[in-house]
């Protein structure tokens, strides 16, 4: 119970608290690209959740044998990549070989799973220090918040497009630029971080 306590809070923590594709930017524009295209909007979604998780779980193994050898930050955001790129080559073999997945598939594979918010989960997992149920609660944490994110930047594109009040230079990515500055002005007063200095 403890163990599953720990992996909701930490994902609670990651969607709401330090939401790290709205209060630091990570994966913003697969965010923006994704809330354009809804048909896709589900299978990216899931795609970055997925290796947001397995990368957390794998990566927290790593951690731990890396507590004991003190590896350096270079050599651990190597073995990261490393890491993130075996499962990529993992799934892409078997979806291919498996599901006969299509060129393009694997092509958005890649992308969901060289996302910046899916390497940067595993450096943020060792310097929070969480456990093995806390990386993958951050995992799937940052998995849901790339769904926020899009979900939000889906609504306010739609409203903006709606709204005939907007003085014609401010009309599209203008306004759509505002709306996502206020959003993730929002989201980091939630963070401990300093925004001005």
């Amino acid at each position: 119970m403890k163990i599953i306590t720990e992996l909701l809070i930490t994902a609670f923590y990651t969607v709401f608290v330090q939401n790290l594709v709205l209060s630091s930017g990570l994966g913003i524009s697969e965010a923006f690209r994704v809330s354009t295209k809804p048909g896709t909007f589900g299978r990216i979604a899931v795609m970055i959740s997925g290796f947001s998780i397995v990368t957390s779980a794998l990566c927290a193994v790593v951690n731990d044998y890396a507590a004991q050898s003190e590896l350096t930050y270079a050599l651990r955001a190597v073995v990261y990549g490393i890491v993130l790129a075996s499962v990529y080559a993992v799934v892409a073999i078997f979806a291919k070989l498996i599901f006969r997945a299509s060129d393009k598939f694997l092509g958005t594979l890649g992308i969901a799973a060289f996302n910046t918010l899916v390497f940067a989960i595993p450096h943020i997992n060792n310097s929070a220090a969480y456990s093995f149920a806390g990386s993958i609660g951050s995992g799937l944490g940052a998995g849901v918040a790339f769904i926020l994110a899009a979900a939000l930047i889906n609504k306010g594109s739609q409203l903006i497009a709606e709204n005939d009040d907007i003085p014609d230079a401010f009309k599209g990515t203008p306004a759509m630029f505002f709306y996502v500055a206020l959003i993730s002005l929002a989201f980091a007063g939630f963070t401990d971080t300093n925004i001005f200095g």
